[in-house]
């Protein structure tokens, strides 16, 4: 967990890096308008999120605001990718035979098994990686 003088500090070079053409939110965090949110500060929600840290504390240690925190949460948790929406397109396929036999059996094996646990299993047994694991919703399709 992040103790509250790194957040501040954390939070001091994020003013500095986005000083040129950026705004200040209710909660005192930085931030350009229309932009997605750096990388490494999405990674953080996800790794405090990982720690067991509520959303509503991530938004106020990290000064992003709750709807911010609950999307990039909801996003990584639907994709397990913190990388930013891109607008139109489409999705690759990524149940592949392979995946769809992996599925089956962790199911077989375990039938209570919840789809964010399988998708942390497909990574953990290597079938897939961030770049190809299916979305929750598509685990339980």
């Amino acid at each position: 967990m992040m103790d509250l003088s790194t957040a501040y500090r954390y939070n001091a070079s994020m003013m500095e890096y986005y000083s040129c053409h950026g705004g200040v939110n209710q909660l005192g965090g930085v931030f350009v308008n229309g932009r997605p949110l750096p990388d490494v500060v999405r990674q953080r929600i996800v790794e405090l999120a990982h720690q067991g840290v509520r959303p509503c504390d991530i938004s106020r240690q990290l000064r992003v605001s709750h709807g911010c925190v609950s999307k990039i949460l909801g996003r990584y948790y639907e994709t397990g990718s913190i990388k930013p929406g891109v607008i139109g397109g489409s999705k690759p396929k990524v149940a592949t035979p392979k995946v769809v036999d992996a599925i089956a059996n962790y199911k077989k094996q375990n039938p209570t098994m919840f789809a964010w646990e399988i998708r942390d299993r497909l990574l953990a047994d290597g079938v897939c990686d961030q770049d190809n694991i299916p979305s929750v919703s598509s685990i339980n399709r």
